[in-house]
């Protein structure tokens, strides 16, 4: 029984690691591999078919509105499983598709589904089994996600060249259905006498410390702003990742060189999920999100200003560091600023918003692209969306630790 006790959070942990190793890996990671030979078979172009990446961002963003409070009022065990079988099914049935309106339709269903099976759901579950080293334990699970990316990219790109496009999507229907459904199922979605989570309960003079804020609370709280402001500013840039291929080759540099940087985003990326999370529980939170956020700023401002593949390499992998600052601070410090009442609800609503500015984000910067024949202002807008985030959480940081003491920050 003492073994149980003290392991299961670590399974949730473990469980946790997959979703974001498969999940993210496998939805966010891989999916421009498909773009290109869907494009050919179809004769369509490639704006046509990335569109359903912008139904399953905009689906997402919708879902948001209603996921935390669903995730509130249904055993989670149940909630993952069946979406994790909806998104296996709906990527299973790419393989009969023979319109682009399936496409739309399947990524619209997965989109719907992502919220709770993958973006909420690793902070949810982490933030109830644990009490202590959650910084740590979140930037590991999350910093797998990159991982993932690194892994599959590989595998899926083979897959799809040895038996074409819908091969490759058989092949990440298998892997969520037979690796993320069964371990959904085997969850706990709370801690129990039996089960206790790990750590004890941060301790405060007053009430509201312990149990949290309600959403309606946090609106009422400019830091809520702040981080919601950082939240569309930050994941503007996530979205934008994907056109750093199409900038290196842009500017005169190989395909080969090309992918070697992706790869470097995807190394720094990982690097900074687990070392922000592990420096957010040892150090003051202002610290740690002025040293990552710097990283962001050197990150994308080299890649707009350099022009050798060495130092462009150099400057993704110091870019990637800042990724940590959107998927692992903002959801850490929304557990820390408004307790665990109502942080699915809250962070569900902060993660809407940041959907939208990542469906918008890769839109946008090919606009700009096509406007200028360069990347180079979106990437400034990058580095300007990471100072602008850091002084707004900065401020609002400041004012909400003298209005209310004794909320902690940091641990």
């Amino acid at each position: 029984m003492t073994h149980k006790k003290s392991f299961f959070p670590w399974w949730i942990f473990i469980v946790c690691c997959f979703i974001s190793m498969i999940g993210f890996g496998l939805l966010v990671n891989t999916i421009g591999l498909f773009f290109g030979p869907i494009s050919q078979e179809f004769n369509v172009g490639r704006a046509n078919v990335a569109l359903m990446t912008t139904f399953q961002n905009a689906a997402a963003a919708i879902a948001l509105l209603f996921a935390g409070k669903i995730m509130e009022k249904v055993n989670l065990r149940w909630l993952l499983t069946a979406c994790f079988v909806l998104i296996a099914v709906s990527m299973l049935s790419l393989t009969f598709a023979n319109s682009l309106v399936h496409f739309y339709l399947a990524w619209t269903i997965i989109g719907i589904c992502q919220p709770i099976a993958i973006t909420l759901s690793i902070p949810v579950l982490l933030s109830k089994w644990f009490n202590q080293k959650l910084g740590t334990v979140m930037g590991i699970s999350l910093g797998l996600s990159a991982l993932g990316g690194t892994i599959f990219n590989p595998i899926i790109a083979e897959v799809i060249k040895q038996f074409g496009w819908r091969g490759g999507f058989v092949g990440e229907a298998l892997l969520i259905g037979l690796i993320l459904v069964p371990l959904a199922i085997s969850i706990k979605p709370e801690p129990t006498m039996q089960y206790p989570a790990y750590g004890k309960a941060m301790q405060s003079s007053k009430k509201v410390a312990l149990t949290g804020l309600s959403l309606k609370q946090a609106l009422k709280m400019p830091v809520f702003y702040a981080v919601a402001f950082a939240m569309l500013a930050l994941q503007f840039v996530s979205g934008s990742v994907q056109h750093i291929s199409g900038h290196i080759t842009n500017i005169g540099i190989s395909p080969i060189a090309a992918a070697t940087v992706v790869s470097g985003v995807m190394i720094g990326a990982a690097i900074g999920k687990i070392s922000i999370g592990y420096f957010l529980d040892k150090f003051n939170a202002k610290l740690v999100l002025a040293v990552y956020s710097l990283f962001g700023v050197i990150g994308w401002g080299g890649q707009a200003m350099l022009r050798e593949s060495n130092l462009l390499i150099l400057a993704a992998v110091i870019l990637g560091l800042g990724q940590g600052v959107c998927l692992v601070a903002l959801p850490y410090l929304i557990r820390q600023i408004f307790g665990e009442k109502d942080y699915s609800n809250i962070l569900s609503v902060v993660n809407m918003i940041g959907a939208f500015a990542m469906s918008a984000s890769v839109y946008l910067i090919g606009l700009f692209f096509d406007q200028t024949g360069s990347y180079d202002l979106g990437w400034m807008i990058n580095v300007s969306a990471f100072v602008l985030s850091f002084i707004v959480i900065m401020i609002t940081l400041g004012k909400k630790e003298s209005v209310n003491s004794d909320l902690e920050i940091v641990e």
